[in-house]
């Protein structure tokens, strides 16, 4: 009888005492590392619950056909060998819905191929699995749990599960906005070989001037599922729903990049504090703790942010609202 478990990989970054470092540092600095909105059961949960409920890629026709075009075209411009072997790596895959649409392009031309969701959340990696199986019956899927921000040797982690050979398709969905841009972009290009492609997603400011852009999309963030699922860490470290609020704010870029972020911070209206293990960080009545932040970029300023890093942007499919767009690059050799 073939075994019902499955397997995931445990990067060292998600060991006990890392997590544990990790989440003494966020309540010690008052800033969130903002792979704890993920990484239980509850907390993906409730943000599976925010993405159903506000997110363009789930109920807009233009943003989901993006993201089936993305996939379907920028495969279809492969090279005509079907019989290469691949590898998909959806690094931040979430609920995997977009990178499965990838896999089962790959999938569809045919050669040995291998899908590795990348996730801080188990869970997440579980039903990214899941929604690759049911794109792909069959596919070889192997999980690896790791968070992006403490895992430099990630490709370590890859190399053992990638067929020798094989063709390397990265997918960085939904995460661009989550990162400082000078760290999550070099990064990415650390982590790909020339001849590799990566195809992102980056949520827009659509319209001619920024702000004004950014405000038009401001619901999709301030709205109760969002204030719920931002709180869910807090609850969880003994800090009562109505020991504050969740307030939202717009801050442009200090380098005038082309973008600008939307900030969530919880503020302290009564005395509470988080508890950590036997540790207790006091909040004051004025206290603030950046929970959250999402970048909107304009299109023009996001080619120069890869390029600098030796990724070429090729193709790139954008939504009729102007709010979200899909890219694909490849790594080129700088040397």
């Amino acid at each position: 009888m073939i075994s019902p478990c499955v397997s995931v990989d445990i990067h060292p970054s998600l060991f006990p005492e890392a997590i544990q470092a990790r989440l003494r540092a966020s309540f010690q600095t008052r800033r969130i590392h903002g792979a704890f909105h993920y990484d239980t059961a509850r907390r993906a949960h409730r943000w599976m619950q925010v993405h159903a409920a506000h997110s363009p890629a789930f109920h807009a026709e233009d943003a989901r056909s993006i993201y089936d075009r993305a996939a379907a075209e920028s495969v279809a411009s492969l090279a005509a060998d079907a019989s290469a072997p691949w590898a998909c790596i959806g690094l931040g895959c979430g609920s995997g819905h977009k990178e499965a649409r990838v896999a089962a392009a790959l999938a569809a031309r045919g050669g040995t191929g291998i899908y590795l969701p990348v996730d801080v959340s188990v869970p997440l990696v579980l039903i990214a699995r899941g929604a690759a199986l049911a794109k792909v019956p069959g596919l070889r899927v192997h999980g690896i749990a790791a968070d992006l921000i403490d895992s430099d040797d990630l490709p370590a982690a890859i190399g053992p599960w990638t067929p020798p050979g094989a063709r390397r398709w990265f997918t960085l969905f939904g995460m661009l906005p989550n990162f400082e841009p000078g760290f999550i972009v070099p990064r990415l290009a650390a982590w790909m070989r020339p001849g590799d492609r990566v195809l992102f997603s980056a949520n827009l400011a659509p319209g001619p001037d920024l702000e004004t852009g950014v405000r038009t999309v401001l619901p999709q963030y301030d709205n109760p599922e969002t204030r719920l699922w931002l709180r869910t860490l807090l609850e969880d470290h003994g800090v009562a729903p109505d020991a504050g609020a969740v307030e939202f704010r717009i801050e442009r870029d200090a380098a005038g990049a082309g973008c600008a972020r939307i900030a969530a911070d919880w503020v302290v209206q009564r005395p509470s504090a988080l508890i950590l293990d036997q540790e207790t960080f006091a909040l004051g009545v004025g206290d603030r703790l950046r929970l959250f932040f999402s970048w909107r970029y304009t299109r023009e300023a996001l080619e120069p942010l890869f390029s600098a890093q030796g990724l070429r942007c090729v193709q790139s499919w954008i939504a009729d609202s102007g709010q979200e767009g899909v890219f694909l690059a490849e790594r080129t050799d700088r040397d």
